[in-house]
């Protein structure tokens, strides 16, 4: 129990630390110094928002998201370089974390599901119930639903989007807001750990492109906007 109290202390603290800095006109999306916030090993990173930002839901269960590199990253990022740890954090103490490769985004929760993306996912993590896109299913991201509380043994339900990275989902007018990119340098620019891995790689593919996906709650289609 004092190692639990111990962990949400901290991540009070970092709370406290980016709404101040927030405050002053600093870019919360950045942690002390310009780096994203770190782990041991990993980081919380750009694309989860404000640095590791807990998600609170309404029976004050909160959920954060962590990243790591996989034991085996290799020397180009594929589904199998990156894991990510959703910890579920109960108001008594529990907690329940689900893993899945690849690299999750800060996460919305609605009407009992936990909703977000995972960028160069491994897509039997999922169960796939659509492809939303064109391209081959190895070359996309995916967008996942999972119903709350959750447990280690959870499947989420998931669609595939073209691009290989993937916002922040945004739920507006009854649907999901998603935008998704083959541009990862873009998505990546100054993300800590992705730097430390790969250096200066060129992670923009041949044919690149940008897309506003807007998708229904079944996980149909709703709209697909290419962006450019």
């Amino acid at each position: 129990m004092k190692k639990i109290a111990l962990f949400l202390a901290v991540v009070m603290v970092a709370v406290v630390a980016l709404q101040s800095e927030a405050a002053m006109g600093g870019n919360p999306m950045m942690g002390p110094g310009g780096g994203t916030m770190m782990t041991n090993t990993g980081g919380f990173g750009m694309m989860n928002g404000m640095g590791g930002t807990p998600i609170v839901a309404d029976d004050g269960t909160a959920y954060v998201v962590i990243h790591n590199p996989s034991t085996s990253p290799g020397t180009v990022p594929s589904s199998a370089s990156f894991e990510s740890k959703i910890n579920q954090i109960k108001p008594t103490g529990q907690i329940d974390t689900l893993t899945l490769k690849g690299i999750v985004s800060r996460p919305v929760v609605y009407g009992g599901m936990f909703i977000a993306t995972a960028s160069l996912p491994d897509m039997s993590n999922f169960n796939m119930i659509g492809n939303l896109g064109s391209a081959p299913v190895a070359r996309q991201a995916t967008l996942y639903a999972v119903p709350v509380p959750f447990t280690s043994a959870s499947s989420p339900v998931a669609v595939s989007l073209d691009g290989n990275y993937a916002s922040v989902p945004v739920i507006a007018n009854n649907k999901i807001y998603v935008v998704t990119t083959d541009f990862g340098n873009a998505m990546m620019s100054g993300n800590t750990m992705f730097n430390g891995m790969y250096g200066t790689y060129n992670f923009n593919t041949t044919t690149a492109h940008s897309y506003l996906y807007i998708v229904n709650f079944d996980g149909t289609l709703a709209s697909k906007i290419t962006i450019q």
